[in-house]
């Protein structure tokens, strides 16, 4: 009974739709008559289909024009922009003639601004892969935020004090970083330190994409945006226009920078206070960039330190993590399972064309070490041990002209042990005398111990 009741008020129900759909049709359209359900029942399919069609009609209709709306708007206000740049006469970077006349005076700045432009035409966004390789990737999961550090190129008149510390000798230059911030997490940050700075020197702290002019500023060239510490001015991408946000840095002051790299949003921070967020659509690749144009030093906080912006050490938005994976080298005394010891129980090529036989080996006795009034024994050939067990653990091999070995065998601490197979030349004598110790004796047995002293 229940299941028959569902499928008739399912039926109701498919039959009502089309008749709902075209009432609120006719509603929306300002129709005074409206079907009824009584003639809607009574209409055949086709009709059906036709309301069906109008209503999809209308609204694809409506989105075509919201999106004309929007494409006319654009269009507008590129033409208004052109219009107003030709009558103005203004660049491409919304600056007139006069205006860059008057920021660039003398003849530097304005080969300078020539050359940024030129070096911007020559290397476009894009045109170096500047993305996380696999090894730069395996190396900050193995350092963490250690493997970020400074590069200072030939052509920059800077000295790379540590791995995160920078003095500019002179002039203007800049820096970057060996690696780009990462894109993983939500938000990064870094904190930049003024250690030393004269009144009349500026730098520019910020982010940048790679390759950058050497000499340009940050946040003057494109795909850029620095922080300037005189002014406390933004510039974004160029070197006319900068937005206000907050005062100057003097030594001691520290600039931190966070990105949103979703977002392409860029933060400024000073000695723990954020500003407001003025710099967005920052969605490249982009290296922590610092500039000046004199003489300073600066010091930089990627994480492996505390922040002084206290929600980035809170949230962990340093580039990395403190300590990588990297395991520490083998502890001193270890003889299992390392390289170097495999690789030193190798005979080498130069041992191979020695008259000695290639396993031949120094071993060391301690205990008969020469003392005064004590006789010692003669240096005495036996035969080897197990081939395995000296597999296992190898003394290094004898040289003929090894001095110490030489003075190990006069001393009689040491006895020579030949390679398991070698027939007849246990107690080569050119190669005794060769290293300096007296010749052994030419038969294949061990010579004879000494007698032992009588007792007293």
């Amino acid at each position: 009974m229940g299941l028959g009741a569902g499928r008739q008020l399912g039926t109701r129900m498919t039959r009502a739709g089309p008749w709902l759909l075209a009432r609120l049709l006719c509603v929306a359209a300002g129709a005074h008559a409206t079907p009824t359900m009584r003639s809607f029942r009574d209409s055949d399919g086709d009709d059906v289909l036709l309301i069906m069609f109008i209503l999809v009609a209308a609204i694809f209709g409506a989105l075509a024009g919201i999106c004309a709306v929007f494409v006319v708007f654009y269009v507008a206000t590129q033409v208004v922009q052109r219009v107003r740049r030709a009558v103005l006469g203004l660049d491409e970077d919304g600056v007139s003639e006069r205006m860059r006349r008057q920021l660039l005076s003398d003849d530097d700045s304005r080969q300078s601004y020539e050359l940024g432009r030129a070096f911007e035409r020559q290397y476009p966004y894009g045109s170096v892969n500047t993305q996380l390789t696999a090894d730069q990737q395996t190396q900050i999961r193995e350092r963490g935020v250690d493997a970020w550090e400074f590069v200072v190129s030939l052509d920059v008149n800077a000295m790379l004090q540590s791995r995160t510390e920078v003095l500019f000798m002179g002039g203007e230059n800049c820096v970057q970083t060996n690696l780009p911030l990462p894109k993983n997490n939500s938000v990064y940050y870094f904190e930049m330190k003024i250690v030393e700075k004269p009144a009349d020197v500026s730098m520019w702290i910020g982010l940048a994409t790679k390759p950058y002019p050497a000499w340009r500023m940050t946040g003057w060239n494109r795909y850029s945006a620095g922080y300037c510490t005189n002014t406390g001015r933004v510039h974004q991408n160029s070197p006319f226009q900068g937005t206000h946000i907050g005062e100057q840095l003097l030594v001691g002051d520290i600039l931190g920078v966070g990105y949103q790299p979703r977002s392409g949003i860029v933060w400024f921070t000073r000695n723990g206070r954020r500003y407001k967020e003025i710099v967005s659509g920052m969605l490249y690749d982009l290296f922590p960039t610092v500039s000046a144009d004199g003489p300073c030093s600066f010091s930089a906080n990627f994480g492996q330190r505390g922040f002084v912006f206290i929600e980035a050490n809170v949230k962990r938005w340093g580039l990395g993590p403190i300590e990588g994976a990297l395991q520490p080298p083998p502890i001193y005394g270890a003889d299992q399972n390392t390289i170097l010891l495999e690789v030193a129980a190798t005979p080498s090529d130069d041992d191979a064309d020695t008259d000695e036989p290639a396993d031949t080996v120094i071993q060391i006795d301690t205990a008969a070490i020469a003392r005064p009034g004590v006789p010692q024994p003669s240096p005495q050939l036996r035969p080897g041990r197990d081939a395995r067990s000296r597999a296992a653990h190898r003394p290094p091999l004898y040289q003929k002209e090894d001095p110490i070995a030489a003075q190990l065998l006069e001393a009689g601490a040491t006895s020579l042990v030949p390679a398991a197979g070698a027939k007849g030349k246990q107690g080569d004598s050119s190669s005794l005398s060769d290293a300096g110790s007296p010749p052994a004796s030419p038969s294949a047995s061990p010579a004879p111990s000494p007698a032992p002293a009588p007792a007293p």
